[in-house]
């Protein structure tokens, strides 16, 4: 039973709940990421997540849509470590926060490009596909989209259908690699 004045998850609308739910879940690499590049210890990375993550959804109706979600997150992230830090600080020599927050930066830059990397080679590696398994592997994706329906609308076997898309994927993943690869050695 909730506490007399708290928020349940019934009280809020769900179309706000979900568009909350996919941003946070969006934002959990980045911020594992961030974290661990400010606190550089796993562990305790994975720790401080667990603790900016109940910050996040007790502070859910302090978020604005439209607004930036990961620049939220973060900062509520950046608080968490430096609350850690102060509880820890007999344990482990402190760094200096500023240069801590500069290689965290330095960091999820990086993962920002790897990723802007990754997106790029899987957008050529797309349009290499025949347009029917470019097709079916978007179709795949959209929200909603199952396995069975498609393989209704196609008048094929749910397994031809997955089978498919299997070989669609492996077609994929090669050629991503390959650009990656390629783009390494560059």
């Amino acid at each position: 039973m909730p506490a007399p004045g708290e928020i349940t998850n019934a009280d809020r609308p769900k179309g706000r709940q979900e568009a909350f739910l996919a941003h946070f879940a969006e934002s959990q690499r980045g911020l594992h990421a961030y974290i661990v590049a400010l606190v550089l210890d796993p562990d305790a990375a994975a720790d401080i997540l667990q603790e900016t993550n109940i910050v996040l959804w007790q502070k859910f109706d302090q978020f604005e849509e439209g607004t930036n979600f990961f620049a939220w997150a973060r900062e509520v992230a950046r608080l968490c470590v430096l609350r850690f830090r102060q509880r820890s600080a007999r344990r482990i020599a402190p760094l200096d926060p500023m240069l801590l927050e500069s290689l965290a930066n330095r960091f999820l830059d990086k993962l920002a490009r790897e990723d802007n990397d990754e997106r790029d080679a899987l957008d050529v590696c797309l349009k290499r596909l025949s347009a029917s398994d470019r097709d079916l592997i978007l179709e795949r994706y959209h929200p909603g989209a199952s396995v069975s329906r498609m393989a209704d609308r196609l008048e094929r076997s749910a397994n031809s259908v997955s089978q498919s898309l299997a070989r669609i994927r492996r077609v994929l993943l090669e050629c991503v690699s390959n650009k990656l690869r390629g783009a390494a050695a560059s």
